[in-house]
C-alpha cells in the first residue's frame, strides 16, 4: 500500500510539482507578503502571521507540511521583514531557510504603488538514497524575490518572482536541478454586500516557462469579524475557509478537498494562519471605520474619493477638496459654484483671485485722480498718470474686466444727466482702448445724477459727484445669477454638513458685491452720434435693472464701532467706502448709516484704534 501511495504521489509531483518549489499556500490572501516582499510595507505598524499546513493527509506515514513564519513593519515609505519556512514534501525531497525583505513604496493621489526585494538562504536536503548519481545529500542555495505590489481602495495587484536566480542544486552532476523562476500574479478587490456583509474575491495565477496554475478564491466577511469562504485550485480541488478576526487577533482555517489521483488515498489538506497586529487601539479604531466605509460602489459611485453623502456632485468624479465636484483650477470652489473656473481664487470671492494691496491701491489713485470739467466728458491731462498706472496693470492681467460707472451732478435735466455721465464713463473706455486694452474688457455703465456722493448743495460737492467709478472683476455674471450660484452652494454644503458653514460670529449679515453681467457690451456701450450718447427710457430701465449693488454689511450688536463717517443713504455710504483708499464697511443703524473702519467687542481696542487713526473719528457703543 506504501508503494502504491508513493507512486501516487511521484505521479502528482511529476505533474504539478513546479508549484511546490516553494511552499505551498492556501490562505495567501491572509499571509502575501510570503509570496510578494513588496506587500511587507503595506502597514505602518508590526504584523507576524504563523501559517501550518499539513497535505494529503493520511498519504504517507510521513506528512506532507510546511510551517512559514513573517514579521513585518512599515516605516513611512519603506517597509522591513522576514520569512522563516520550513517545507517537507513527504518523500526524500525537504527545504528550510529565511530571508529578509525591502519595501519602497511611492504615493500617488488615493493609491500606493510598491517595490519589493526579498534576499536569504535555503537548505535543500535530501534522504539517503543509494544512487551513484547523487553528489551530495544537501546542499545551501542563495534566494531572491522580486515583487510590485499596487493598491488603490479596495483594489490590490501584485506581481512577484520567486527563484529569480534560477540557482542550480548542487545534488548531482545534472545542470536541470534548478530552481526554477515563478512568476506570480495577483489581483484581489473587497465589496461591501450591506452593513453586515463584504465579498473578498482574489485569483493567483503561477507561473513557470511551462506551466501555469490559476487559483481563484472568494471569501466573505460577516459584521467585520467572522469570515466564510471558499476557493478552487487547478489541479488540485476546492478549498473552504472559517476564521475569526477580532481586529489584532486573527485565525483561519481551511480544507482543501482533493480532486485529483490522491483523492482517494487522502483525507484532505489542513491549513491554519494565526495573525497579531502589534497597533494601538486608537489606530485599530481608525482602521475599522475605514473597513466599514469602504465600498466606493455603494458610498462612493464616482469613485472620486469622497463619499456620496459628502459629494455635492456624486454622479461625477471630482477633487477632494473641492466636495467631490471638478475644480478646474484646483481652489476648492466646484466649477459649477466658481465665478473664475479657470482662475484660482478663493471662497470670499467666490473662486475668483482677490485684489493685492498693490493693484487696489492702483484702483482707488486713478480713481481718485480722475477729473472732468463742469459739464463737459474730456478727461483732465492731470488725470493720465494714475489711468496710466491702471492700463499697465490691465495689460499685465488679460483676465481682468475694468467696469467703468458715470455719475453726474444734479443741475440740468435728468435725461441730459444720465446721457453725460454715459459719455464720460465712454470717454474713459477710449482712454484704454487707444492705449491697447480690449474693448470687451471694459464694461461701461451710467446712473446719470441718481447716485451722489452728499446732497449736491455746495459747488465741492457737485464738483464730487461729477465723478467716473471704477471697479476691476475677474468674471462677468450679474448679481443675481452669481447671487443665486453662492446661496444653492451654501445650501448644498449645510445640508451636507447639516449646519451653516457659512456662519460668521462677528456678523449677522453678509452678502456679497456682484458684478453685472454684459452678453454683448456693444449694447451697454451705446452708439456715440456726433459726440452726443442717445439713450432711450427702455435702454436706461434695462440698464438700471443690470447696475452692480452693495448690500451693507452689519456687525453684531456687541460690537464697538470707530465710526468715520454717517449718512441717511445706503447709496451715498456705498460710494463713500469705494472711493476712499482705507478699508471701510458701513451699518444700518435707527435709519442712519454708519461707516466704520474699526469693529472689536473690546472697547479699549476700539479705542486704541481710534487714537491712532484720528480724522475726526468716534466710538459708537453697542446697543
Amino acid at each position: 500500500m506504501k508503494k502504491i501511495s508513493l507512486l501516487i504521489l511521484v505521479s502528482v509531483f511529476v505533474t504539478i510539482g513546479f508549484a511546490q518549489q516553494f511552499p505551498l499556500q492556501s490562505q495567501y490572501q491572509f499571509n502575501y507578503q510570503t509570496i510578494n516582499p513588496a506587500a511587507s510595507g503595506e502597514k505602518d505598524f508590526y504584523r507576524a502571521r504563523a501559517s501550518f499546513r499539513e497535505q494529503w493527509v493520511g498519504l504517507t506515514d510521513n506528512p506532507i507540511s510546511t510551517q512559514i513564519l513573517t514579521v513585518t513593519k512599515g516605516f513611512g515609505v519603506n517597509g522591513l521583514g522576514i520569512t522563516v519556512f520550513s517545507d517537507k514534501t513527504g518523500g526524500a525531497f525537504n527545504k528550510s531557510g529565511a530571508a529578509i525583505s525591502y519595501s519602497h513604496k511611492v504615493k500617488f493621489e488615493g493609491s500606493n504603488l510598491y517595490f519589493g526585494v526579498s534576499g536569504g538562504a535555503s537548505k535543500i536536503n535530501l534522504a539517503a538514497i543509494n544512487d551513484p548519481a547523487l553528489l551530495s545529500n544537501d546542499d545551501v542555495i542563495p534566494e531572491f524575490n522580486f515583487g510590485m505590489y499596487y493598491t488603490f481602495r479596495q483594489l490590490k495587484i501584485g506581481v512577484s518572482i520567486p527563484g529569480l536566480l534560477a540557482t542550480n542544486m548542487e545534488i548531482s552532476g545534472s545542470t536541470e536541478n534548478t530552481v526554477d523562476r515563478h512568476f506570480y500574479s495577483m489581483i484581489s478587490y473587497a465589496k461591501k454586500l450591506s452593513d453586515d456583509w463584504t465579498a473578498h474575491p482574489s485569483i493567483l495565477v503561477k507561473t513557470t516557462a511551462n506551466n501555469n496554475q490559476i487559483d481563484a478564491n472568494i471569501n466573505f466577511k460577516l459584521k467585520n469579524r467572522l469570515w466564510f469562504g471558499t476557493s478552487y485550485r487547478q489541479d488540485f480541488g476546492p478549498t473552504i475557509y472559517v476564521g475569526i478576526d477580532f481586529g489584532k487577533l486573527l485565525s483561519v482555517y481551511s480544507l482543501d478537498i482533493s480532486t485529483n489521483e490522491v483523492a482517494a488515498y487522502s483525507n484532505g489538506s489542513h491549513e491554519l494562519t494565526f495573525g497579531y497586529d502589534f497597533i494601538p487601539d486608537s489606530e485599530l479604531e481608525k482602521i475599522n471605520r475605514k473597513e466599514e466605509e469602504f465600498d466606493e460602489d455603494i458610498k462612493d459611485k464616482d469613485k472620486d474619493g469622497v463619499f456620496d453623502d459628502e459629494d455635492l456632485c456624486p454622479d461625477i468624479s471630482g477633487d477632494k477638496n473641492a466636495q467631490g465636484c471638478p475644480d478646474f483650477d484646483k481652489d476648492g470652489i466646484p466649477d459649477k459654484f466658481d465665478l473664475c473656473p479657470h482662475l484660482f481664487g478663493n471662497a470670499n470671492a467666490q473662486g475668483c483671485p482677490e485684489l493685492s494691496t498693490a493693484e487696489y491701491l492702483v484702483l482707488t489713485r486713478a480713481l481718485g485722480n480722475l477729473n472732468f470739467d463742469f459739464d463737459k466728458d474730456v478727461i483732465k491731462k492731470e488725470s493720465y498718470i494714475t489711468l496710466t498706472d491702471l492700463m499697465l496693470l490691465m495689460h499685465k492681467n488679460p483676465k481682468m474686466y475694468l467696469l467703468i460707472e458715470g455719475h453726474a451732478s444734479a443741475e440740468g435735466s435728468t435725461s441730459y444727466n444720465l446721457s453725460l455721465s454715459a459719455r464720460r464713463a465712454k470717454a474713459v473706455q477710449n482712454f484704454f482702448i487707444s492705449r491697447g486694452i480690449n474693448k470687451g474688457r471694459l464694461i461701461i455703465d451710467f446712473y446719470g445724477e441718481d447716485t451722489p456722493l452728499n446732497k449736491n448743495t455746495t459747488e465741492q460737492e457737485r464738483a464730487n459727484n461729477r465723478r467716473v467709478e471704477f471697479d476691476i472683476k475677474y468674471h462677468l455674471y450679474d448679481e443675481f445669477s452669481a447671487e443665486n450660484l453662492q446661496q444653492e452652494y451654501d445650501s448644498l454644503l449645510n445640508t451636507i454638513n447639516n449646519k451653516n458653514v457659512l456662519e460668521i460670529n462677528d456678523y449677522d449679515e453678509v452678502v456679497i458685491q456682484q458684478p453685472i453681467i454684459i452678453k454683448d457690451t456693444a449694447v451697454v456701450a451705446k452708439e456715440i452720434v456726433a459726440d452726443t450718447i442717445i439713450v432711450s427710457e427702455e435702454d436706461t430701465a434695462t440698464i438700471k435693472a443690470e447696475s452692480t449693488t452693495i448690500i451693507s454689511i452689519k456687525p453684531a450688536d456687541e460690537m464697538y464701532l470707530v465710526i468715520v463717517q454717517v449718512f441717511t443713504d445706503a447709496s451715498n455710504a456705498i460710494d463713500y467706502i469705494n472711493s476712499n483708499v482705507t478699508d471701510l464697511e458701513y451699518t444700518l443703524v435707527n435709519g442712519k448709516y454708519y461707516v466704520f473702519a474699526f469693529s472689536s467687542k473690546v472697547r479699549k481696542e476700539a479705542e486704541q484704534f481710534r487714537s491712532t487713526y484720528g480724522k475726526g473719528s468716534w466710538i459708537l457703543d453697542p446697543k
